[in-house]
């Protein structure tokens, strides 16, 4: 008999896909056998693609954890993962309902043999062997900004959380929000900070020739209401005039407010941006525009500033628990203020401290993923 929670192992019917390598294979006497739901990795370069592929490649060198990717996907392209990648003919709307309705009886079809499941988009099984990364709340605070798929996930987590599953948050932010918008006890919650993925060290010119000029406010992400693009934008008017404004990453649902806050004045877009790219703009940068509305940790200024690009960002997030003694943040809701520091910084941009651009280097992967092991061991235990 399996113990209480264990993942279910019901006989695999004959067309169910191919096990991972290993699936069969017993692990050591110490080791965890990890699910983790890399579909995030098929889709855009957004913050879960990031942080989920940084916790999956930290995790293949971390001593003890054997990492078994789930894909809730039959078809499309392998996701860009060193781990075996196990692909579910369970559709996702079909396993998240059955997960709103605390049914498990083919997560085995989904997540393969594993000792633990991790789920670092949102959901995962409802029992107490599985993590949830809950990356923030703005499906439960600000609804109107999300897709109703989005949406839709509150109640598989709040099935989850009934049935004891571990949620892991990366800052005290988000873990605050959890305690106050779910009923769940605090050593269900699990806080482990995201790392910051080494930037390559490609050199600056090649940024200042992306954005077509010497000088730019890099704005990067996914273009989201929440991210409160229209601030940057707005703020144009008032930067000196050889300044453009540069705003790199996936079109989201605020791309026609971005467009039309900008108007004709100097804006450079680019949807679309490999690493390499993505290095060069950061290290190039005049300065980092991050005026989100709402994050749950916020990685964009945190990568500038471990290349030692200034940054002007709203106290949301980590980011006051992670810089804020050092960089001064403006109020979420104060667009203006947030302006007054933009043209200040644009105008002269300052030096980041060595001391500010060391800490950001020393939160890496490893790190995170180290201490992620530490969970997975403690669920197993």
């Amino acid at each position: 008999m399996k113990p209480a929670g264990q993942i279910p192992d019901p006989p695999a019917p004959a067309d169910t896909a191919p096990a991972a390598p290993g699936d069969n294979t017993a692990p050591g006497d110490n080791t965890i056998r990890v699910g983790i739901d890399v579909t995030a990795l098929v889709g855009p370069p957004g913050g879960i693609h990031q942080t989920t592929r940084g916790l999956v490649d930290a995790l293949t060198d971390t001593a003890g954890i054997d990492v078994r990717g789930w894909l809730l996907s039959f078809r499309g392209a392998r996701p860009d993962t060193p781990a075996a990648v196990r692909r579910s003919r369970v559709p996702a709307r079909v396993a998240h309902r059955l997960w709103r309705q605390n049914l498990t009886t083919l997560d085995r079809l989904i997540v393969g043999s594993v000792d633990v499941v991790h789920g670092p988009n949102f959901t995962a099984p409802p029992t107490p062997r599985s993590v949830i990364t809950v990356q923030d709340l703005s499906f439960v605070r600000y609804p109107q900004w999300c897709r109703p798929e989005v949406v839709a996930m509150a109640e598989p987590l709040r099935a989850a959380i009934a049935a004891g599953a571990k949620i892991h948050v990366s800052s005290v932010a988000v873990a605050e929000e959890v305690y106050s918008r779910f009923d769940v006890p605090e050593e269900q919650v699990a806080l482990v900070p995201h790392g910051v993925s080494p930037i390559a060290a490609d050199g600056a010119e090649l940024g200042r020739r992306l954005a077509g000029c010497e000088k730019y406010v890099l704005l990067l992400g996914t273009v989201e209401h929440r991210k409160n693009v229209a601030a940057v934008a707005d703020s144009l008017s008032s930067l000196p005039n050889d300044v453009a404004l540069v705003v790199a990453g996936p079109p989201g649902n605020a791309e026609s407010t971005l467009r039309t806050a900008a108007g004709d004045r100097r804006f450079v877009r680019l949807p679309v941006v490999d690493e390499q790219q993505k290095a060069a703009l950061l290290r190039g940068a005049t300065v980092l525009a991050f005026p989100s509305r709402y994050e749950g940790f916020g990685l964009p200024p945190l990568e500038a500033l471990s290349v030692g690009t200034p940054v002007v960002a709203t106290a949301v997030g980590a980011l006051p628990e992670l810089i804020g003694d050092v960089v001064r943040l403006a109020p979420p809701d104060n667009d203006g203020a947030f302006t007054d520091q933009l043209r200040a910084a644009a105008s002269e941009p300052p030096t980041v401290p060595a001391e500010l651009q060391a800490r950001v280097n020393a939160m890496t992967w490893k790190a995170a993923a180290q201490q992620m092991a530490e969970v997975y061991r403690g669920i197993q235990a």
